[in-house]
């Protein structure tokens, strides 16, 4: 059978299966992933990352005067 073509080339996306492959460069398992994924240093600089975007949000709309809503990161967006 064929392989369907996609017209979206996958090796463009940032964000999605970076990581992946980063972990697939660096040889990491399973078990150091989850151990990232439970890393103490990595959730608190999420949450500074995503505080730092609701300061972002704050000054956009206090120079703009619209509001100015952004999405959150989470760890999946990174693993």
């Amino acid at each position: 059978m064929l392989k369907k073509k996609s017209y979206m080339n996958k090796e463009n996306i940032l964000a999605e299966g970076f990581f992946s492959k980063l972990f697939k460069v660096l040889s990491l398992s399973k078990s150091d992933e989850n151990k990232l994924k439970k890393s103490k240093k990595i959730r608190k600089s999420l949450f500074d990352l995503n505080n730092a975007q609701s300061n972002l949000e704050k000054s956009l709309e206090d120079l703009t005067g619209d509001k100015v809503s952004l999405n959150r990161y989470s760890l999946k967006d990174f693993i």
